[in-house]
């Protein structure tokens, strides 16, 4: 019997998407999650990992995959919380060259949202 082991809340912004996932990233729980990401791709997605305890190989392919559907659909994808040891498998397959691994919500809405120039000038201002 497959069970998912990953619960996801959706949170729809403005100009992107917040996904929240906490579980377990494996072979039971990737293809709802990857199937689920990628028909979100259409608009910039950070999803924050923090509540993910595990990921496995079908984990960080369903992740890779989701940002490749982000690229076709002119779109990005940065994670967030991600744990030393997913970061360290995510740098050692090379993933984190073209996934953002960010400390922060508001670090990854930085990599995947296009700012407006008032929104520049207020950082800049800041």
């Amino acid at each position: 019997m497959d069970r998912a082991t990953v619960d996801m809340v959706v949170v729809d912004g403005d100009r992107h998407i917040i996904v929240l996932l906490s579980g377990e990233m494996d072979r039971a729980s990737s293809p709802r999650v990857r199937d689920r990401l990628r028909a979100l791709a259409r608009r910039p997605l950070v999803v924050d990992v923090a509540g993910v305890s595990f990921f496995d190989s079908e984990g960080m392919r369903a992740v890779s995959q989701c940002a490749r559907e982000c690229e076709r659909q002119g779109t990005a994808l940065a994670l967030v919380g991600v744990r030393p040891f997913a970061a360290r498998m995510f740098r050692v397959l090379g993933l984190d060259r073209h996934i953002p691994l960010c400390a922060t919500v508001e670090e990854a809405l930085w990599c995947v949202v296009p700012r407006t120039d008032a929104e520049i000038r207020a950082w800049l201002d800041g």
